[in-house]
């Protein structure tokens, strides 16, 4: 059984990052510190998010791997 991310949620992770640094740059430009913090923040965030998918994916794929091993081989 195959086991993916979904491209949605992979995409919305990677925008969620871009909205981020979009606004960090507004703040490196504008020079508010509030800028900093909101762009800095998001970007952290899209971060987590897409490391929980990636670790999530792996986590269910080894979980499936080991219940399909465990009925090829009758136990």
């Amino acid at each position: 059984m195959s086991v993916r991310v979904s491209p949605v949620s992979k995409l919305a992770a990677i925008l969620i990052m871009g909205i981020g640094a979009f606004v960090l740059i507004g703040g490196v430009v504008t020079g508010e510190v509030a800028s900093y913090i909101a762009g800095s923040a998001f970007i952290v965030l899209g971060v987590v998010l897409y490391a929980l998918l990636i670790w999530f994916t792996k986590k269910l794929r080894r979980e499936i791997g080991e219940i399909e091993e465990g009925q090829t081989t009758g136990a």
